[in-house]
């Protein structure tokens, strides 16, 4: 309910994309964030993490990044990725750097952020209260 709350939708641009990572257990609150920070569901990558976490129903190795929009905001570039992104996990609640490269090669132009940021990036703000 904190997350929902934040003023994302008060504070971004009419037309803008949102990655939202996602765990496979926590799916239907990620889109209920998304609709309440005013974003609409496009598609999504599916981060295969090679090495498997024990779930309640199945071996879970997967974490999905959900590609939403507000407004029209189709790539600046036409290249397709596989939406299948097999990238061994490491460290706990690590994202791998590939998916960030992905989203800087269709989008090359316009302002980004990360919020809950763990570090600095070059061409991004970053947000969180972790960032070293």
């Amino acid at each position: 309910e904190d997350i929902k709350a934040m003023p994302v939708k008060d504070v971004c641009d009419s037309t803008a994309h949102l990655y939202l990572w996602v765990p496979n257990a926590l799916l239907p609150e990620g889109i209920a964030v998304l609709d309440a920070w005013g974003f609409k569901y496009k598609t999504s990558f599916v981060w295969d993490k090679v090495k498997h976490n024990m779930g309640h129903y199945n071996s879970v190795r997967h974490e999905f990044l959900l590609v939403c929009v507000r407004g029209s905001c189709q790539p600046d570039v036409a290249k397709l990725f596989d939406s299948v992104q097999t990238i061994e996990r490491t460290e706990h609640s690590v994202k791998p750097e590939e998916f960030r490269a992905i989203i800087d090669t269709i989008y090359p132009f316009g302002s980004r952020i990360e919020l809950f940021a763990r570090r600095k990036v070059e061409n991004w703000e970053v947000w969180g209260n972790e960032i070293a």
